[in-house]
């Protein structure tokens, strides 16, 4: 990326998210709240690994194509405007992998990184939980709210908890798993460790059933007396809590993306109606009123789409990754999300809030971006204790 211009590779990448989410995504998107199975995401996941997608930020060694995090929020946006679901289980992927991406040993990366490269395979970050909810991103907690302990036995360590709302819960062979090993030590004695799928003791509630992003799976997780040699640690106690907020500045950026990228799929779709929607004669598009609620709509997607940029090219400089500018991209890009998907909805009246059409959709998928990777209401904070 060079100035405001994307470079010829990266607009390669952009062209073939694109193109996989008109052919493969978007026919099916209003079909995922149905796919109770998960077959028909599935599907799809597998089809991102065939294409190389679903590997991007993986380095070229262990398969991937060393993609960073400019790269991977273009392609966040580009899936997002077919299906806010698919995009968000492919960034939380991500999301997972970052912590290993830093602090892992070159066995640790050899062991866990090819898999998620290829046949679907997604990664879990599992942070949240019951009891704490945004607390336990929030830097002033400290780490003293998490209650996934970690605990020696002889060679190997113990983990016991319960995690909530995590991306890919029950579709994962990966969980990253932010713990403590003794809650009073604070972030002292936070750690982040990998329990591989099917490890004895690791079990999921039932799917919780949402507002939207149905493509993407949620369930409790829990970890009964789940033993892990010691080499599934990553880093040493104490890295955990750092680990988490370094990988947060890269995943708030894609969160902006993701939204932008809803926004975007639901004002394409209000677009083309307001061009084909002939009212008093003429086209909705050319009613004053219309009109200029599309140029704010437009307007709004650009600076949401350039502050996820500026935030992602920093990123993606050694020393450079800024927590401040990846938080007002995930809140200014959210707000947005809101704010023209239910525009979109107004535009096209009844038809906007018939679920055949789709627009309505986007409208569901919206509201959680608000939500998840921090409430935006406390992540303002961060914004603000930077000023």
């Amino acid at each position: 990326m060079l100035g405001f211009t994307l470079s010829e590779e990266q607009l390669a990448i952009q062209k073939l998210a694109r193109e996989f989410t008109e052919k493969e995504i978007k026919p099916v998107a209003i079909k995922f709240e149905k796919d109770e199975e998960g077959e028909l995401a599935e599907g799809v996941f597998k089809k991102l690994a065939e294409v190389g997608i679903l590997g991007l930020p993986i380095p070229k060694e262990y398969g991937g194509s060393d993609g960073s995090n400019v790269e991977c929020s273009v392609v966040l946006e580009e899936l997002a405007a077919g299906c806010g679901g698919i995009s968000t289980a492919i960034g939380a992927s991500w999301f997972g992998q970052t912590p290993i991406m830093m602090a892992a040993t070159t066995e640790q990366r050899q062991r866990w990184l090819p898999p998620l490269t290829k046949d679907g395979n997604l990664c879990c970050m599992a942070m949240t939980e019951p009891a704490g909810g945004s607390d336990i991103e929030n830097p002033h907690m400290h780490s003293k709210t998490i209650r996934t302990i970690v605990r020696t036995d002889g060679d190997d360590y113990v983990v016991n908890g319960t995690k909530i709302w995590p991306s890919n819960s029950t579709n994962s062979c990966l969980y990253t798993v932010v713990a403590t090993v003794k809650p009073e030590l604070g972030d002292e004695g936070s750690c982040i460790i990998i329990i591989p799928d099917g490890t004895p003791g690791l079990s999921f509630g039932k799917p919780i059933k949402k507002m939207g992003m149905d493509a993407d799976s949620n369930s409790e997780i829990f970890f009964d007396n789940v033993k892990l040699p010691k080499e599934n640690l990553l880093g040493k106690v104490g890295d955990g809590a750092k680990l988490l907020q370094r990988t947060l500045i890269y995943n708030r950026a894609g969160a902006g993306a993701i939204a932008t990228g809803i926004a975007r799929g639901a004002f394409e779709l209000a677009l083309k109606y307001a061009k084909e929607r002939i009212t008093t004669g003429k086209p909705l598009i050319q009613h004053e009123i219309i009109s200029a609620l599309f140029a704010d709509m437009a307007t709004e997607i650009d600076a949401a789409r350039l502050l996820y940029l500026r935030a992602a090219w920093f990123n993606a400089q050694r020393g450079l990754a800024n927590m401040a500018w990846s938080t007002m991209a995930k809140v200014y890009a959210s707000d947005i999300a809101m704010r023209v998907t239910t525009n979109a909805v107004q535009v096209m009246g009844s038809y906007g809030y018939s679920r055949e059409v789709g627009v309505e959709k986007y409208m569901r998928d919206a509201k959680i971006m608000q939500i998840y990777i921090g409430a935006n209401e406390l992540i303002r904070q961060v914004i603000g204790e930077t000023l």
